[in-house]
């Protein structure tokens, strides 16, 4: 009697502890993610919607580093999300576009100042053609010598749904032969200029062996997210004030699947019927989420079925340009954020 009373308690044990370590890996899995910052120009108070002033990105990195964030090279959250590896909590990662002259001038000496890695996604012809308010090729040298990363921007920095494919192709072999020849490096990251994408020019990354690509879409990445359309949080003036900014580096992912209309270009239906399956356990009554359809931010109708299914019903058609969804959530003292954006033509 006495050895049957032990092994139910053994029982016991085993499922509780197993049921244990289910709801922590559940909880765990539903905060683990990467928040990933895009800026662009540094200190060019001439160009608002793009530009960060050098005192607002000190102050993010001082609040970053304050408060014991983990940042990492953009290559090695990558490689965790590839393996399913968890992210160390608070994990952060910077980005810039488009090889302006002022962040090698104005930005980068600061994230030098602080030892914070940067990812450069650099378009190419500007480059070749030496413009005057762009990276040369001999800047770039140095900023990867000094420990910075560059990564692919496309050739022209074209909106590339709006050309056929060969083009979009000749264009992308251009720009990676062109960053071979001068940096002797083969990036596998891209960076779709205006975050601008399509089903078909992820194919073609595909076939160019480019492994991953990032779109201009707020939210945070986490296993599950697409590895060719991950979002980033936009800086600049407006964007980049410190409340705003803390706000985003906190922010946890929501978690879904299953996102319809599976098309991220958009040539008809401009008011299509948007669905997804929702993974984080959340109370439905707090998911809120905004479009920018008929050319202005709005909080969205929604559905929430049964099966956690969600149903969006938009107000009015997007616009012809780039279509955004946010959706958001408070989950106790964390908010969780999932983004996305269509390409409308």
């Amino acid at each position: 009697m006495q050895l049957f009373k032990l092994k139910n308690l053994i029982l016991y044990v085993a499922i509780f502890h197993f049921i244990f370590l289910n709801n922590l890996l559940a909880e765990t899995e539903d905060k683990n993610g990467a928040n990933i910052f895009m800026y662009h120009r540094f200190d060019e108070s001439k160009y608002p919607s793009t530009n960060i002033s050098i005192e607002q990105l000190e102050k993010h990195l001082i609040y970053l580093i304050n408060n014991d964030f983990n940042i990492e090279t953009i290559d090695d959250i990558l490689e965790k999300k590839s393996r399913e590896k968890l992210f160390l909590p608070k994990t952060i990662g910077f980005t810039v576009d488009d090889a302006f002259l002022s962040f090698f001038k104005n930005g980068w000496p600061i994230f030098k100042k602080y030892k914070i890695p940067i990812t450069l996604f650099v378009s190419t012809d500007v480059i070749d053609e030496s413009h005057w308010n762009y990276m040369s090729w001999d800047n770039l040298r140095e900023f990867i010598d000094e420990g910075g990363s560059v990564a692919l921007h496309s050739a022209s920095h074209m909106h590339m749904p709006s050309h056929d494919v060969s083009y979009i192709r000749n264009d992308l072999i251009s720009s990676i032969n062109a960053i071979k020849r001068e940096l002797n490096i083969s990036p596998k990251v891209f960076a779709y200029p205006y975050g601008e994408a399509s089903n078909e020019i992820i194919g073609l990354l595909k076939e160019l062996n480019i492994e991953y690509a990032f779109g201009q879409h707020s939210g945070v990445i986490h296993k599950d997210t697409n590895q060719y359309y991950l979002p980033r949080f936009a800086l600049n003036e407006n964007y980049g004030k410190i409340d705003r900014f803390i706000f985003s580096a906190n922010t946890k992912p929501l978690t879904i699947k299953n996102f319809l209309p599976n098309k991220i270009l958009l040539t008809e239906d401009r008011k299509p019927k948007i669905q997804f399956d929702l993974i984080s356990k959340i109370d439905k009554s707090q998911l809120n989420c905004f479009s920018n359809s008929g050319g202005k931010w709005n909080k969205v109708n929604l559905e929430v079925d049964q099966d956690n299914t969600v149903t969006l019903n938009l107000n009015e058609p997007f616009l012809i340009g780039r279509g955004r969804i946010n959706c958001t959530a408070k989950k106790g003292e964390d908010w969780l954020w999932f983004g996305h954006q269509f390409t409308i033509n």
